[in-house]
């Protein structure tokens, strides 16, 4: 078949294919066919399959790329394009429809849960160009690379992450695990020893967390960097150093209220590129999904990397 311009792909994860997924992929479907919009579609099965079948539908020369999922979703989608053996990325286009438990990405874009309107979005939005985010790392000797699309977090931040993956095994899918997981993990974490190397800052100092953004929502809609947008060529920075149980509960209103920035124990800066030296003992977590890698780290932005139908 011939693969046209306006021809989509599409990648869905089901989420155990419960009647209320069935009922929408339905209205999608029938929705395309009104409008005369063709398309293929995979349903992901397993972690990282949407990273295998992006990267399958790019190399055979599809455009367009429809994404019904969550964070993790869209990031797999992200590093299936973008590890694919193609010459340019800024010609093809994404879209969004979120069906995940954080949806951060989508939140700050005003792409919401409401499944309807959000494919409103995708038939009327706009085309925008998009930065995206790299981390160049070691693996068991290997050089490894894997790109993000909203943010990187290590320390607290990733074991957070880890322990909301845990909960969700439990409890199912619930988009305040991850304040759950916040307050069960944040008075037992230890600050790890870090030098960050950046040409606008130099850091050695003990960090508890830190976050390295493309977008201003982590965590199901807090904002640990809340001037971050993804269209600016930069990359935004947060770092907290050693705190004291003061320091925690102090931070915790801040962040619950937007403001983690103004916090004393806070370093925040913008940059194209950095590099972090730390103990093999930190974990590292990119779009909610613990990346399994060891210092040092290389992070840097990809400005226009590519397009996304926006609002």
């Amino acid at each position: 078949m011939e693969i046209t311009r306006n021809h989509w792909a599409i990648i869905i994860n089901p989420k155990s294919g419960k009647k209320k997924f069935r009922q929408q992929r339905k209205y999608l479907f029938q929705l395309l066919k009104h409008h005369k919009i063709s398309f293929d579609y995979r349903l992901t099965k397993f972690a990282g399959h949407a990273s295998k079948i992006a990267r399958y539908f790019v190399e055979k020369d599809y455009k367009n790329i429809l994404v019904i999922g969550g964070d993790g979703t869209m990031s797999e989608v992200i590093n299936g394009i973008f590890s694919a053996n193609i010459k340019n990325t800024s010609d093809l286009r994404i879209a969004l429809v979120p069906r995940g438990t954080g949806n951060d990405w989508g939140r700050f874009w005003g792409l919401t849960s409401n499944y309807k309107k959000s494919l409103d979005v995708f038939l009327k939005g706009k085309t925008h160009f998009i930065d995206i985010g790299k981390v160049e790392y070691n693996m068991e000797g290997q050089n490894e690379q894997h790109f993000f699309i909203n943010s990187i977090g290590l320390g607290l931040d990733a074991e957070v992450v880890n322990t909301t993956h845990r909960l969700k095994a439990i409890l199912g899918s619930h988009s305040i695990l991850y304040s759950i997981s916040l307050l069960l993990s944040v008075f037992s974490y230890k600050a790890h020893k870090v030098r960050i190397f950046s040409e606008e800052k130099e850091i050695n100092s003990k960090m508890y967390t830190m976050s390295i953004a493309n977008g201003c929502y982590t965590g199901g809609g807090l904002k640990q960097t809340p001037e971050a947008v993804p269209d600016d060529g930069l990359l935004d920075i947060m770092m907290a150093h050693k705190p004291t149980f003061f320091d925690i509960i102090g931070a915790l209103a801040y962040l619950f209220r937007g403001k983690m920035l103004e916090h004393p124990i806070i370093t925040s800066f913008r940059s194209k590129e950095m590099l972090i030296q730390c103990d093999k003992t930190v974990l590292m977590e990119a779009d909610g999904i613990i990346v399994h890698g060891f210092s040092p780290f290389k992070i840097s932005i990809i400005p226009n990397a590519i397009q996304m139908v926006v609002p």
